[in-house]
């Protein structure tokens, strides 16, 4: 699974970049208009490009590190041997779902494009920006695939994310939720 770490640290590196570029270009166009009196035109549109790049890369590595909102009340309730069992189906729907707007994101950033429809300040083809919803759905689809396969492949181990795995030895007592924020990430030999 070396390809999936190399992923996860160009996700990281890209949101964090760009979060940090975002603020920055934000809180400079604040400045500029409020104290001196004049806008940058570019700030909030570039803002905006890059609060696309965070939202639709963000699902692929909150896959990966549990960080999605859960409904797990059902997960909670079972036994380990029927929590795979659930694994296998939220995993298999997830990634399903995820290809499918993968497929609509494909759809939607060539139609943008065909359409030659460009920025008004930077005068920039908006699918250039557009690229990454499919991409980050097509990411999070492979989060997805990937975790059902860990779970499919050691019986020993239940994995909530490629990252965290539970050994199935004992039962789980408490919540999804809790396992998620405490389970430390899987060390680099496993």
């Amino acid at each position: 699974m070396k390809i999936n770490k190399w992923i996860g640290k160009v996700e990281e590196f890209i949101l964090s970049i760009s979060v940090v570029i975002m603020a920055i270009l934000l809180v400079f166009g604040v400045i500029m208009r409020v104290i001196f009196n004049n806008s940058l035109t570019f700030s909030e549109e570039v803002g905006e490009m890059l609060m696309i790049v965070v939202t639709f890369f963000g699902i692929s590595y909150c896959a990966k590190t549990g960080r999605h909102i859960t409904m797990s009340i059902i997960f909670d309730m079972v036994r380990n041997k029927n929590k795979k069992i659930l694994m296998y189906i939220i995993t298999l729907f997830s990634a399903v779902t995820l290809l499918v707007l993968t497929y609509i994101g494909i759809d939607y950033t060539v139609s943008t494009m065909n359409f030659k429809i460009i920025t008004p300040a930077l005068q920039m083809p908006k699918y250039l920006v557009y690229i990454f919803i499919p991409l980050g759905f097509l990411l999070g689809t492979i989060e997805y695939i990937t975790t059902f396969l860990l779970n499919f492949r050691d019986k020993e181990n239940l994995y909530l994310t490629s990252e965290i795995k539970i050994p199935m030895d004992s039962e789980i007592k408490v919540d999804l939720d809790t396992l998620m924020e405490e389970e430390s990430p899987i060390k680099e030999g496993e």
